[in-house]
């Protein structure tokens, strides 16, 4: 009865000390990596929008499942260096406001719809979705085609593979996703983040690992429900279709990777990736294929220079 008694308040304690732990850490790194674009409403949340640069047309980087912008930041700044650049926070990632309900992929355009339109963002915009935010970047030009003015899609999931092959992912997501939460919550993520990042990150700018850093050391109530929410709550008649030729002579660029494994395509769809890769090639008269031979699955994060050129 006493051991009992004593490994309970041992533990509890542990618990405690954690959880005081990350609540000191986060006010610093609000004081010293704030958010550094604007919380803009879109409804019952804010989503957080960093747009930095000037010039025609404005691109939009659209992160990839479960993801926060940060991650595309090193690519932002280089294309912020010959015109206006923009990446935004989905519902419950980055610096954004979690939803209220759950969102299905119309919700989620319905977010990105509002967002630039209540931020004022120009269009019409060169789209640069990575991974599965290819699947909305799709959504969104089927919903307005008129505001696309070309695309760059970067390893971007073709919908008809995402939509087979994401549930395959999502026994483990929900599986661990209970132990991320917690984990945040009593600075364990905080306190192993420095040892676990991959290596494109040692390679970030202070300013920008400082970022990285305070962002991913802090919950993120979307990072599974963001990909899970989209494929249950999106009916297969609202799902986008990649249909050949659908971009007519938009400039398209389709960057895929050229090296397996790491943190990306799950190994059962690698083989498949490739043809998927030439299909979308192909929605755009002038589509142009680029195999990044020397990256793995996050491009952006991997080969920033690549992105930008």
């Amino acid at each position: 009865m006493r051991r009992t008694l004593w490994t309970t308040i041992v533990i509890g304690g542990l618990l405690l000390t954690g959880n005081a732990y990350q609540q000191v850490a986060e006010r610093i790194d609000a004081a010293r990596y704030p958010a550094p674009g604007r919380m803009i409403s879109v409804g019952d949340h804010r989503l957080h929008l960093w747009c930095a640069g000037r010039g025609a047309p404005t691109v939009l980087l659209l992160s990839g499942d479960g993801t926060p912008s940060v991650t595309m930041y090193a690519a932002q700044r280089r294309i912020a260096a010959f015109t206006r650049v923009c990446s935004y926070d989905r519902a419950g990632l980055g610096w954004s406001d979690p939803p209220s309900h759950a969102l299905g992929l119309g919700d989620q355009v319905d977010d990105l719809d509002r967002l630039l339109s209540r931020a004022g963002i120009a269009t019409p915009l060169v789209l640069v979705p990575e991974s599965g935010g290819n699947v909305i970047a799709l959504s969104y030009l089927d919903r307005a085609p008129r505001q696309v003015a070309g695309m760059v899609m970067v390893d971007g999931s073709e919908p008809a593979l995402w939509f087979r092959g994401s549930p395959d992912e999502f026994a483990m997501l929900r599986l661990t996703d209970p132990l991320w939460q917690a984990g945040w919550r009593l600075g364990i993520v905080r306190s192993i983040l420095p040892y676990a990042v991959p290596s494109w990150v040692e390679d970030l700018p202070p300013d920008l690992r400082g970022q990285f850093d305070a962002v991913w050391s802090r919950a993120m109530p979307g990072q599974a429900r963001d990909p899970i929410d989209r494929w249950e709550r999106t009916p297969v008649a609202e799902r986008p279709q990649a249909s050949a030729g659908m971009l007519r002579d938009r400039p398209l660029i389709v960057i895929r990777h050229g090296v397996a494994g790491g943190m990306g395509v799950p190994e059962k769809y690698e083989a498949e990736w490739p043809a998927a890769q030439a299909r979308l090639a192909r929605l755009s008269r002038v589509g142009e294929m680029v195999v990044a031979t020397r990256n793995h699955h996050p491009i952006a994060e991997e080969n920033p220079p690549l992105v930008s050129e």
